[in-house]
């Protein structure tokens, strides 16, 4: 039954692509439309978190395979982003590694459901517990993502980007034989050292019947340096300082909701101390790896620039977080969106800020940013 939903979902990527989009996007507008309209919003939003996972793990092995193609019938070529390079070698490394990831992230894809229905079902009380819990567990797998990878950064995603844009696919085409794929095998070379595959020059006049440009050809296949690198020297290994500072950035979360239980979500002091750990955490983290990339090599780390750019955003969750949200932003928003209802393109988003500001108060998840 699985074989064949996969073959399904890889023969018709465009379309399911298409009916995920739809759904993702009815999420946005579902909630304040009825009764526990956040609630179905958040369930079918989660859902799908689930499932687009799922369906890019199909891509990527069939896109392994050979089996993708666009639109026009050629064959669709992946080359894996740096990300997934270094989370696949992680993987491959250990199996530990791997289930720990899958579990993070599927506590990452349902803590706003969970918390939704604990607090429509047990009250605010428990609620505090349960989201302290999830936090606590959290902080558990990202120790021991942070042990796994030998003290280097855990980024804040860790299942696999999408490789391949679904809307730009076409039906899938048969697998070769065995024969047929273990002759284009031995047809190319194989480096020792990288395990990269190249493609002889016979090869690459006979298929373009003379009219190869090598010059074109070299410079098309050219790879970058981080192309190349192995895959766990694409995020570096913390020294001292950058290890206290990733430390105090996994431990954040936690320490902000023991002190929202202990003072109250608008008591200033909770907002404070957990702006001032990341600020800190930001700093120590930032100073490590300037240290260290004087002594480095010339390979771009990709992965550690684009998580620390995804943490500096995170900031903002502290205009959306009370007391600072009660204070300063809920009357500025409010402004906004009846100016916003007023205009006729406009009044969409007039409507989603009025629809989103009682839960971004009402629920911690909405902008815990962990």
């Amino acid at each position: 039954m699985l074989q064949k939903y996969a073959r399904f979902v890889v023969n018709n990527a465009a379309q399911v692509n298409s009916i995920e989009n739809g759904l993702r996007t009815l999420t946005y507008v579902l909630p304040g439309r009825f009764a526990d309209a956040e609630l179905a919003s958040e369930a079918i939003y989660t859902l799908l978190s689930f499932v687009g996972v799922y369906h890019d793990g199909l891509l990527a092995k069939a896109a392994k395979a050979g089996l993708l193609v666009d639109k026009e019938g050629h064959p669709v070529e992946v080359d894996p982003t740096p990300f997934n390079r270094y989370h696949g070698r992680q993987a491959q490394r250990s199996s530990v590694y791997h289930v720990t990831a899958l579990l993070l992230s599927g506590m990452q894809f349902s803590e706003k459901l969970v918390e939704m229905v604990v607090v429509k079902k047990l009250g605010e009380k428990q609620r505090w517990k349960v989201v302290a819990w999830i936090e606590i567990i959290k902080v558990l797998l990202r120790l021991n993502l942070l042990q796994l990878s030998g003290r280097r950064m855990v980024t804040g995603s860790v299942v696999p980007e999408r490789l391949v844009d679904p809307a730009s696919l076409g039906a899938s085409r048969k697998p070769e034989s065995t024969q047929h794929m273990a002759v284009a095998a031995a047809a190319q070379w194989k480096g020792g050292r990288s395990g990269l595959r190249f493609t002889p020059v016979r090869d690459i006049l006979d298929r373009s019947e003379g009219n190869a440009s090598l010059c074109g050809f070299v410079m098309g296949e050219a790879r970058r340096p981080e192309a190349v690198a192995p895959a766990t020297s694409l995020v570096r290994r913390y020294r001292a300082l950058g290890l206290a500072g990733e430390l105090l950035f996994i431990l954040r979360p936690l320490v902000y909701v023991l002190g929202i239980r202990k003072m109250g979500r608008r008591d200033w002091r909770p907002w404070a101390l957990s702006l001032l750990i990341e600020l800190v955490s930001r700093q120590m983290i930032r100073t490590d790896l300037h240290a260290d990339r004087r002594t480095s090599s010339a390979t771009k780390h990709t992965v550690e620039n684009d998580e620390l750019s995804r943490r500096k955003w995170l900031l903002l969750y502290y205009l959306l977080r009370s007391p600072f949200f009660d204070r300063f932003t809920e009357s500025r928003l409010t402004r906004i969106a009846e100016w916003c209802n007023n205009k006729p393109l406009l009044s969409l988003l007039g409507s989603l800020i009025q629809d989103y500001q009682p839960l971004w108060q009402q629920y911690y998840f909405y902008t815990a940013g962990s």
